[in-house]
Parts: C-alpha cells; sequence; structure tokens
C-alpha cells in the first residue's frame, strides 16, 4: 500500500481531507504543446550529458516507484548535481475521479546522463498535498499558471514560470497514459514534464518552491522543499582518507 494523505481544497472553500492508495506514479515527457519549447528544456539537459530524446509517439512515459513519491518538506539525495522542476500533478483515484495539484520530480541529473528512469527513480518526487477537483477547474483551466522558486547558496531566484495551456491537459495526459501502458486497477499519478529555466540553465538549489495559480478562482497551491545531502555527513567511509563521502562522491 502506498497511501498519501491529501487536502482537497472545495468550491466553498472548506478543505476535504482524503487518502488515496496510490499503485502507480509515472513520469511524461514530450507533452507541451509547443515543440520549441520542449526542445529549448532539452538542450539545458543536454548540456550536462543527457543522451538525445527522441518520442514518435507522446507522450514518453517512465512509471516511477511509489516509494520515491513523496509530500514531504525536506528530501535527502546521496549527489550534489540534484534538481527539480515545477509540473502539473494529474492525480486520478480508483474510483475515477480526478484532482490536479502541482509537483516536481527531483532528479539526478550526474545519472541522468547514463539513465533517465533511474535518475528520476533515485531522487524523490515530490507534489503538494493540496489539491483541486478538476471538475473545478477544467472549464478555465487555460487561465491558471505556475512557477517556481529556489534558494541556492542563499539567494532566491526565480526559477521557472508557465501557463499550464503550454501543457496537455490533465484528461489528455491520463488517455495517453491509458494508450502507453499496460492498465493496473487503482489510483494513479502522472507528473507533466516541464518547461525551460528562465535563465536557461540548471540550478542545483537547496530549496525548491512549487506554486499553481488560479486567477479565476483566485487561489493558489504551494509546495515547499528542502534538499538535505546525505554524503556530506558521512566521517569514516571505510577508505583511508575519506576520500569517497568528503571528495569523489560530491563531485558528481
Amino acid at each position: 500500500m502506498s497511501i498519501r494523505s491529501l487536502r482537497i481544497h472545495e468550491l466553498d472553500e472548506t478543505v476535504t481531507p482524503i487518502d488515496i492508495d496510490f499503485v502507480r506514479c509515472y513520469n511524461l515527457g514530450f507533452t507541451m504543446r509547443d515543440t520549441a519549447k520542449m526542445q529549448a528544456h532539452l538542450e539545458e539537459c543536454y548540456k550536462l550529458g543527457v543522451k538525445e530524446l527522441i518520442c514518435d509517439r507522446p507522450p514518453l512515459v517512465m512509471p516511477i516507484s511509489m516509494w520515491a513519491t513523496l509530500t514531504d518538506d525536506v528530501i535527502s539525495v546521496q549527489r550534489p548535481k540534484t534538481s527539480g522542476e515545477v509540473e502539473i500533478v494529474t492525480i486520478q483515484d480508483a474510483d475515477g475521479t480526478v484532482y490536479v495539484t502541482v509537483g516536481s520530480d527531483h532528479t539526478d541529473r550526474s545519472l541522468e546522463g547514463h539513465d533517465i528512469p533511474w535518475a528520476k527513480q533515485v531522487t524523490p518526487n515530490v507534489f503538494s498535498p493540496d489539491a483541486w477537483r478538476w471538475e473545478d477547474v477544467k472549464d478555465h483551466w487555460d487561465q491558471i499558471s505556475m512557477e517556481c522558486w529556489v534558494v541556492d547558496s542563499g539567494e532566491r531566484v526565480k526559477y521557472q514560470e508557465a501557463s499550464v495551456s503550454e501543457f496537455w491537459a490533465p484528461d489528455e495526459m491520463l488517455q495517453g497514459v491509458r494508450e502507453s501502458v499496460v492498465p493496473v486497477p487503482g489510483a494513479v499519478i502522472l507528473f507533466s514534464g516541464t518547461v525551460v529555466s528562465i535563465e536557461e540553465k540548471l540550478r542545483f538549489a537547496q530549496e525548491w518552491t512549487i506554486r499553481m495559480t488560479d486567477p479565476v478562482l483566485g487561489r493558489s497551491l504551494e509546495h515547499t522543499y528542502r534538499v538535505e545531502l546525505l554524503a556530506v555527513e558521512v566521517l569514516n567511509d571505510g577508505s583511508a582518507t575519506g576520500d569517497v563521502a568528503r571528495g569523489a562522491a560530491l563531485t558528481g
């Protein structure tokens, strides 16, 4: 069982707590409507050695284990070159009810050059435990926006901004997954993919804030998480010099 506790924000401003037992998480790629903008994000990843991606039949689907899909406000990573990004998160419960929220598929960028799904599996997929019902926002969905802010070396920087209209809508992403994977009964969660950063450069920041704003209903969803680097805490790694923990491990 992979139960996550969510808070559903209703139109009457009440909050409904629910528990969802997820069976699958899928990271999606090639879901942007503007192929030039999608290519721009790919290019900033290619600069770090990621192999060129080709997808003739979108979406690109990467299954992620549910143990790596969290709503935590602190995550732990092994290497310093990890980064997040703002994404649409679509949740479909076992009864078919659809919710939307905001998330970040935090990724090990050093490992991404060798194996993309592996790089996304070893660092958590983070999403906000606050969500909206898809039925409540679908009629004005294209007016909703997203942004990401980071704290990098003590400096707070606006890292990304985008309209959700730049991506497939949640119902389109659900249909794309249905056509791309063997069906598994139960609740699923989808991460949409993202846009190029404002600076067109990946940041390996220590804190990430992701936000989704609905100007029509005058509300927003926001989640902040901090990144802990585990290797710097190791004093004895079994080597004579400690280089594995304090040196070589921190270059990747």
